[in-house]
């Protein structure tokens, strides 16, 4: 797979009008759910993915996306970071697919925690590609959220907003990941000490 190229004027195959209102400003397309097809919206933003892939998300159960992302990091070696809530990342589907991961692998950085106040969740859903486009809105990554909730997805190709943006997702990506050395460190703690038994040293046989 290959990168695809993300054509930004062709967008409005993914409105169910198959248009945009005109007026529309010219660095941002919005798409709402259940209308519009979000999910086919985001395949092909990712696919055209040649760099880098960050993403801060809530709900993240969608495992046609989530195929995209791993064959991106192995196969064309896009670099790939991931911030995930931990309320949400603990169910069964969301497990199975993160157990595909391999976060000590060369190009990607998988962080699961909370925000850095009180531990309230992290309820962003952010998207980066290749530094350009940013993805915000309501939409959980679910085929639910995608496709039957009411949910909203703006899509923006302003390079500031994304370096903007890509602080915040930063700044959250480093606090997950001191909260997840901190709970391997405490557990760790808490295991009881080896017991180290000593080797008898045998006595010298009688003349």
């Amino acid at each position: 797979m290959s990168a695809t190229i993300f054509q930004w004027d062709e967008l409005a195959k993914y409105k169910r009008e198959g248009r945009f209102l005109d007026g529309y400003p010219p660095d941002l397309r919005t798409f709402y759910s259940p209308r519009d097809d979000l999910h086919g919206l985001l395949k092909n933003l990712l696919a055209s993915a040649q760099h880098s892939i960050v993403l801060n998300m809530f709900g993240y159960d969608d495992e046609e996306l989530d195929d995209i992302i791993r064959h991106k990091l192995t196969s064309e070696h896009v670099y790939v970071q991931m911030s995930l809530d931990k309320t949400q990342s603990g169910g069964a589907h969301e497990h199975q697919l993160l157990a595909k991961w391999n976060n000590h692998a060369f190009g990607n950085s998988i962080a699961i925690g909370t925000s850095n106040v009180k531990h309230a969740i992290s309820h962003l859903k952010i998207l980066i590609v290749d530094g350009v486009y940013t993805v915000k809105g309501s939409t959980n990554w679910s085929l639910s959220g995608e496709q039957q909730q009411d949910n909203e997805l703006t899509l923006s190709r302003n390079a500031v907003i994304a370096a903007e943006t890509r602080a915040v997702l930063d700044l959250n990506h480093d606090w997950m990941l001191k909260q997840m050395a901190a709970s391997r460190k405490k557990a760790s703690d808490k295991k009881p000490p080896s017991i180290v038994r000593a080797r008898r040293t045998p006595k010298p046989k009688a003349a």
